[in-house]
């Protein structure tokens, strides 16, 4: 992937296609990098927690740089579109959260209907497209404030990633990771065999 290439552009080819919450995962990205004066991350310098695992996160990965194979991308599942963006070496973090609406406009509940469809008619391609085009202008061109929420918050940085060392597990013989593997009498198990009968034996 270019790091020339535009963010929105970046965010869309890492993703695979333009969505509603990708745009809003482009938004938050690029808030933070000028809220907390920041480019794309390289080493991890940049930290996301993300309360999500939708659309937006894909351009936080693309866009900022912050990634699971890194380690500098914590996900808590919690089903929320909030994201603290934090810098190491600004020693500061920002809190951005998805403003709450019940009103939905006639174009986001149009696109919503067709994309639940299995397969789409061409006229109603086009017109999921044209949707979208509304869609893109709106949540694009509005001021931040009017999507989001944001406060500067104190952030204690985890250490940076560690390279841990591979055991094999004694039920399924498959390699892990020793700090996630349970240590036994009869050896190291795995998380997946210790939730079965086999692995708690």
């Amino acid at each position: 992937m270019c790091k020339d290439m535009p963010p929105l552009e970046r965010a869309i080819q890492f993703h695979g296609h333009i969505c509603p919450g990708l745009l809003m995962g482009v938004r938050v990205a690029e808030f933070a990098q000028k809220h907390l004066g920041v480019s794309q991350d390289i080493d991890e310098e940049l930290l996301a927690v993300v309360e999500t695992d939708s659309c937006g996160v894909d351009a936080i990965q693309s866009i900022l740089g912050c990634t699971f194979g890194k380690g500098n991308l914590i996900y808590k599942d919690y089903g929320k579109n909030v994201y603290t963006i934090a810098s190491r070496e600004q020693q500061r973090a920002v809190r951005i959260a998805q403003k709450f609406s019940d009103k939905k406009t006639p174009e986001s509940i149009r696109y919503r209907e067709l994309n639940k469809l299995e397969h789409l008619t061409e006229e109603e391609e086009a017109e999921r497209e044209d949707l979208l085009a509304v869609i893109f202008e709106n949540t694009m061109s509005v001021a931040f404030e009017e999507l989001f929420d944001w406060q500067d918050i104190d952030f204690i940085f985890p250490p940076k990633a560690q390279i841990h060392g591979t055991v094999q597990c004694v039920v399924c013989g498959e390699g892990v990771m020793d700090s996630k593997a349970a240590a036994r009498p009869e050896g190291y198990v795995c998380p997946d065999c210790l939730q079965t009968k086999e692995g708690l034996n």
